[in-house]
């Protein structure tokens, strides 16, 4: 989760799971300048880009180094990466959200001996260390949302099941939110998978059923299509019939219509 409402910490944070591994990725843009008159814009050499904790640790990316450093020209930028395994919450609290600063340094030679010259630092705060059951909790929170939003005006469910199996639903809902805003992480997993098993039986039912009936009005308007087609020809037929008739008659007439006298 980056830069996202967290309901516990109530801020936005970027959080990761205990144990697994993180990335952070940072820019450093060169806008150094020269500290001998004429002052002008300089080639930078990075020779550490790393971040410190506030748990007191520090990590530091491995595609620079003091023998190796990376040539910045004047104006332009490198992307760096740090990556490194977040620590387990029995080690760093998950329950506070954790400040850290990212320094880059430089040195004045890319060959023979240096000697660092300067640096730029930066510092940031919400970083959150999710223990395994806020991580479950969460996530399955974020599909729940998804499968079935709180305010869900264009999923209507109709049947009596079904909108049973939604109160359902959303009193486990309403359960994990306030054990997840506790801290109670264990429970609000717990709850959360309830809610979005329901959730998902509702909609299930609701597809089964509509499905049924879909399919019983097909069946009636293919019935009645049949029964129209049937009644149709019958109609047809019963037209020509009578047309035939009247011409007949018409014919009939003329034959026995009577002739004038002569005399």
């Amino acid at each position: 989760m980056r830069n996202s409402y967290d309901d516990f910490y109530g801020a936005s944070v970027t959080a990761y799971e205990e144990n697994s591994t993180a990335s952070l990725v940072v820019s450093v843009y060169n806008n150094y300048y020269s500290a001998v008159y004429p002052y002008s814009a300089v080639q930078v050499n990075v020779s550490a880009v790393k971040v410190g904790f506030d748990w007191g640790s520090n990590y530091t990316s491995t595609e620079c180094s003091i023998d190796e450093p990376v040539q910045i020209a004047p104006y332009q930028s490198h992307v760096f990466t740090i990556t490194f395994r977040v620590p387990s919450t029995s080690a760093v609290s998950n329950f506070v959200t954790h400040s850290y600063t990212i320094y880059a340094e430089h040195v004045n030679s890319t060959s023979g001996a240096k000697k660092t010259v300067g640096s730029w630092t930066e510092s940031g705060s919400g970083f959150v260390i999710f223990s395994a059951d806020q991580a479950v909790a969460y996530n399955s929170k974020m599909e729940l949302e998804a499968t079935y939003p709180s305010y869900p005006y264009y999923i209507p469910i109709l049947t009596a099941k079904g909108r049973q199996l939604l109160a359902e639903s959303s009193a486990e809902r309403t359960a994990a939110g306030r054990y997840y805003t506790r801290g109670t992480f264990d429970s609000a997993k717990l709850h959360y998978q309830n809610a979005l098993a329901l959730v998902r039986q509702a909609l299930s039912n609701e597809t089964e059923t509509w499905s049924s009936f879909e399919d019983l009005f097909a069946g009636l308007l293919r019935s009645g299509g049949n029964l129209l087609t049937m009644q149709g020809y019958a109609w047809l037929l019963f037209g020509i019939g009578f047309i035939l008739m009247s011409i007949g008659s018409l014919v009939y007439l003329i034959r026995k219509r009577p002739t004038g006298s002569t005399s």
